[in-house]
């Protein structure tokens, strides 16, 4: 005989009984199971009711973390997150830099063609068989960083001779084993080649700089810092680089004033220059760069002691174009040289005149009435200039665009002044450091003699 229920309905389904109809366990159980088995059917995942080509789209925008994530969801996402085109642009270093050889095997076969930029940044487990690897199954790769990888070798030289024509950015930079052999597979494979930096290659030579200029003409940045085999040979072969606008020399102490000379009159598109540490140049080079590199931006010149301020006054009647300078150690220059500044870069907004000890109050005052200071200026480092006091601060309350001022080690600047400075221009970043205090001497009191402790408790 069949029960006649006399509860009433819930807005699950549920008959709530008072005692004669369904057993109470179950209509609980029900209660408890109805929504999330609801919830649970496959077609209310995301990842079902998503069109794939969203879905890729979507990936597109993840790293590689995220990808790896994602692939463990199903079997179907784990086919669309390891799609190669959402492996065009990898980046290990934020991934993992100890990567073993069966994870460049997978990453290889996943990129295939559809690679375009790869950073294996202080991955210092990789080793040539890595980057052949790379260059065989990825044939489209224009971006290359290898920055730190320590155990690349010379014959790594293979895979850019054949394999990576496309390239155009390429960072070598503290690869040490890395010398002229490679240079030589540059020029040969690497016609498109527009960024290089070798940076601390000690082993590259003026030969490796020669053949890179006969091969890669279309060079615009190449970096060179450290490189202390190379000099003035190996500078003036560089002036077949006509599309040359950044090159930096940074403590390429064989360079010569020869060099550099014949470096500007080739190389009419510089617009950044670094020779700080180059301590042979004398102002020849300065007048020479005066003459014949009007477009340039940025001159680094630090530690440069021959320097001084008649090389400076031809550098800025030529160079009108400066927006950053910089000068530290060049000790020769005087408060001269600062106005010659003053007058004749109207749009200079960062200069460095750290440990120029001859430079005083007069000079920044030129410097911060004019209108490249009181507009333009945005970085100023005055560190250890001895000379300077507190006079400079209401010249510097002038410099309206001033984001940041250096003020270490300058002995004549108090902290009144720094205080003073602040509550003028509050937005301004100011670095400086005083030293504690010195604790007074303590006077002997004959009525309290001092005795060891031990000695009390003896």
């Amino acid at each position: 005989m069949e029960l006649v229920s006399t509860g009433r309905q819930d807005s699950n389904g549920i008959v709530v009984q008072n005692g004669q109809s369904q057993n109470n366990a179950a209509n609980i159980k029900k209660l408890q199971n109805g929504v999330s088995k609801r919830s649970l059917v496959p077609e209310n995942f995301i990842h079902t009711r998503l069109p794939d080509a969203l879905i890729l789209k979507i990936f597109w925008y993840l790293d590689i973390k995220s990808l790896c994530r994602c692939a463990k969801v199903s079997h179907k996402w784990k086919a669309l997150a390891l799609d190669g085109s959402n492996w065009s642009h990898v980046d290990l270093f934020e991934f993992q830099t100890d990567i073993t050889p069966p994870v460049v095997s997978n990453i290889t076969n996943i990129c295939g063609p559809f690679l375009r930029t790869l950073s294996l940044k202080g991955c210092k487990g990789i080793e040539d068989k890595a980057i052949l690897a790379f260059s065989t199954n990825c044939h489209y790769i224009e971006v290359l960083n290898l920055n730190g990888c320590t155990n690349i070798s010379p014959r790594v030289d293979r895979a850019f001779t054949s394999h990576f024509t496309n390239l155009k950015w390429l960072d070598l930079s503290s690869c040490i084993m890395v010398d002229d052999s490679v240079c030589n597979a540059l020029s040969a494979g690497c016609p498109q080649l527009q960024h290089l930096d070798l940076s601390w290659c000690a082993l590259v030579t003026n030969n490796g700089t020669v053949a890179l200029a006969k091969g890669c003409l279309n060079l615009q940045h190449l970096l060179l810092r450290y490189c202390k085999l190379i000099g003035d040979a190996g500078v003036k072969a560089l002036t077949q680089c006509k599309k040359l606008s950044l090159l930096s020399l940074m403590n390429c102490e064989e360079v010569t004033d020869s060099g550099i000379v014949a470096l500007t009159k080739g190389c009419k598109e510089l617009r950044c220059l670094s020779v700080s540490g180059c301590t042979q140049l004398t102002d020849l080079t300065l007048t020479e760069i005066g003459n014949n590199c009007p477009s340039l931006r940025t001159l680094e010149l630090a530690k440069l002691i021959y320097l001084s301020d008649r090389g400076f006054k031809n550098l800025v009647k030529g160079c009108n174009s400066l927006e950053k300078m910089d000068l530290e150690e060049c000790q020769s220059i005087t408060d001269s040289s600062l106005i010659q500044i003053s007058l004749h870069c109207p749009h200079l907004q960062s200069l460095t005149l750290s440990n120029c000890e001859r430079i005083s109050d007069e000079g920044l005052r030129y410097l911060c009435g004019s209108y490249a200071g009181q507009t333009q200026l945005r970085e100023l480092e005055l560190d250890n200039c001895k000379l300077i006091t507190d006079t400079i601060i209401d010249h510097l309350v002038q410099c309206r665009g001033l984001q940041r001022v250096d003020l270490y080690d300058c002995l004549r600047i108090s902290r009144g002044g720094i205080k003073h400075l602040k509550s003028r221009r509050p937005d301004l970043t100011v670095h400086a450091y005083f030293p504690p205090d010195t604790p007074p001497v303590m006077q002997h009191d004959p009525v309290h003699n001092r005795v060891c402790r031990c000695c009390v408790v003896l």
